[in-house]
């Protein structure tokens, strides 16, 4: 089982706890913010990594997730930026260089009538890996989005992807495919980014990134919004 897939199904076994307490009525999904939720997801996350960490096959493998933890782009002009969520491997487990940069960093971002696919999700989201403001040193990475409103993946990504100006925009190298799903039945989609400032097809110093797509929902849609799709 790649590392990827443990963040994914990890990801994905902690929102079904997190459900559970909004069943509960501690917590409402549909009223918070981006933070809110991140933040609630991260202290399930601790209580699995403290309490239970083989409730997950792999999850002993990484130490306790990060949530915010600064560092700096590629460039290094701008030090401060916090990827929501980053899943360090323990030592020996990646030939790295570098164990700060030797990581599964992890997007999260709202979907609903607020927060578009294309303004939040991928002008907000995509692009901190595109331009090397995230994960600049590793080769892939996760999106993880809390949908609220009716917005099926891959046609809503696609939607924004598949057009000139959204693969221009976020150097799309390889279109979405499906990569398999959790065991809580979620679908997980990749794209592979060329990275850099450039929008030339042209290889430069910087390898592409595959991004995996990782949309998670409460029982209900929280509106009957619905983003476009083809």
């Amino acid at each position: 089982m790649s590392l990827m897939v443990v963040v994914q199904n990890t990801l994905a076994h902690a929102w079904r706890l997190l459900l559970e307490q909004v069943d509960n009525g501690q917590f409402a999904i549909c009223g918070e913010e981006e933070d809110t939720i991140t933040e609630r997801l991260y202290m399930i996350l601790d209580d699995l990594y403290t309490n239970e960490p083989d409730t997950i096959q792999g999850f002993s493998l990484f130490q306790l997730p990060v949530r915010e933890g600064n560092l700096a782009n590629r460039a290094g002009d701008k030090r401060d930026n916090q990827p929501d969520l980053a899943f360090r491997p323990l030592r020996g487990l990646l030939d790295t260089r570098s164990s700060a940069m030797a990581a599964i960093f992890v997007e999260c971002k709202p979907i609903d009538s607020k927060h578009p696919v294309g303004s939040t999700y991928c002008k907000a989201g995509i692009s901190r890996f595109v331009r090397e403001d995230y994960a600049w040193a590793v080769d892939r990475a996760i999106m993880l989005g809390y949908v609220r409103n009716i917005c099926p993946l891959p046609e809503g990504l696609a939607y924004v992807l598949n057009h000139d100006a959204g693969r221009k925009a976020y150097h799309v190298e390889e279109g979405l495919r499906h990569l398999g799903k959790t065991p809580a039945g979620d679908d997980v989609y990749g794209s592979v980014h060329r990275r850099g400032a450039s929008t030339s097809p042209c290889p430069d110093e910087s390898s592409p990134i595959t991004l995996h797509h990782l949309w998670l929902r409460p029982v209900a849609p929280c509106e009957p919004t619905r983003c476009h799709v083809r």
